[in-house]
């Protein structure tokens, strides 16, 4: 892990996963987390499958280098704790449904009071504010709204593989909080971040409303030219069932692409509606021909941005993958593999990666650091504080 953030506590009432993964890389950047868990169950990722001993490994991979402290908000006494606690805090990141924070009396106006520079971040699937700020929801509600699933797949919407709005939130929570530390670097002021994954997906749809604004026609699924609509960029599959990415969008790599298919012909209409369907059926044709290794190697050094369709197994296999370790294992416990921050810096890495912590792990350590005696904490655990 690095340093840059060495220094930085950051308190996180997050779970699940858009939280946590927007902790695990400010973890990874050196920060200190604090993740405040609810006693005996925790956060419910602890106990997703499949796991390494005691240790859920969905749970291991989003919370490496972070402490646990097991703290019950709902109590006066837990309130208490957590804003004494604060006092001592940089950054308060919490994913409740809007309207909770202040019920449990620790929203953003409560901890200023203790903490008058303290940056706190509020990631929701909608936003604090709006018609929908108290809806349910999870990702798939998120970029239905945003427009995202009207645009992938052909005949009908496709869910994606990969939750995009949590991910996405996730981003987009562990970005504003790192721009908020260094702006109150300047200003010596804190701030409040509200953040909706539901428009942090929108965001990413600029290309999309860029049409849309321009044309005044909303794109349609099934005809956009980075989403399957057209043949020079686009999936087929080879002889023995596997698949190849074809993603000749340039027209030399198109070029490129027809000949060495043995179809100079269709070099000239690359962009042509009329050809397209002709185009199309060539290609899924002669890619059919091959096995997806015959083509890799047939294509391979001829300047056609050409690559496999991977399961994860083939990708932590591939070559170039194995060479920049974005797999590795933890020094202290060989047995749990994670995936490293997706970043090389040249500043140097600093601390050993930390595996992540049992439940309530780290309360007494937290605890004493306050000033706690060992008798208080043992009565704060008896009545189910933490």
């Amino acid at each position: 892990m690095y340093s840059f953030l060495a220094g930085t506590r950051i308190l996180d009432l997050t779970r699940l996963l858009p939280g946590p993964y927007a902790s695990l890389l400010m973890a990874d950047l050196g920060a200190e987390i604090i993740k405040v868990e609810e006693p005996n169950t925790g956060d419910p990722v602890r106990w997703l499958s499949p796991s390494t001993g005691e240790l859920s490994y969905p749970f291991a991979l989003l919370n490496r280098n972070k402490k646990s402290l097991t703290l019950n908000l709902r109590a006066a006494e837990g309130r208490e704790l957590f804003l004494k606690l604060a006092e001592h805090t940089d950054v308060v990141f919490e994913s409740f449904r809007p309207g909770v924070v202040q019920r449990l009396g620790i929203d953003y106006e409560s901890v200023k009071k203790v903490q008058a520079k303290i940056i706190y971040c509020s990631l929701s699937g909608y936003g604090q504010d709006g018609p929908y700020r108290e809806r349910v929801g999870h990702d798939i509600n998120y970029i239905g709204v945003a427009g995202l699933l009207n645009l992938t797949g052909e005949a009908k919407p496709v869910i994606p593989g990969v939750p995009v709005a949590d991910l996405a939130g996730g981003m987009f929570a562990a970005l504003s909080i790192v721009s908020a530390l260094r702006a109150r670097d300047q200003t010596g002021q804190g701030s409040y971040i509200d953040i909706s994954m539901t428009d942090t997906v929108i965001s990413w749809m600029t290309l999309y409303a860029a049409e849309l604004f321009g044309t005044g026609q909303s794109p349609q699924r099934g005809t956009l030219p980075l989403a399957g609509g057209w043949p020079y960029y686009n999936i087929y599959e080879t002889l023995d069932g596997k698949y190849l990415t074809i993603g000749a969008l340039e027209e030399k790599f198109w070029i490129n692409l027809c000949n060495a298919l043995g179809i100079p012909q269709y070099a000239q209409y690359q962009f042509s509606a009329e050809k397209r369907d002709e185009i199309f059926s060539a290609l899924r044709k002669i890619f059919r021909s091959k096995t997806q290794q015959e083509w890799l190697t047939l294509l391979d050094g001829r300047e056609i941005p050409v690559g496999p369709v991977y399961d994860l197994e083939q990708t932590f296999a591939d070559p170039q993958v194995r060479h920049r370790q974005v797999e590795a294992r933890h020094s202290d416990n060989t047995d749990i593999r994670y995936i490293r921050f997706p970043v090389q810096f040249s500043h140097p890495e600093g601390r050993p990666e930390q595996v992540a912590p049992k439940l309530g792990e780290h309360t007494e350590e937290i605890l004493r650091s306050l000033g706690y005696a060992q008798p208080q904490i043992d009565s704060l655990r008896s009545r189910g504080v933490i």
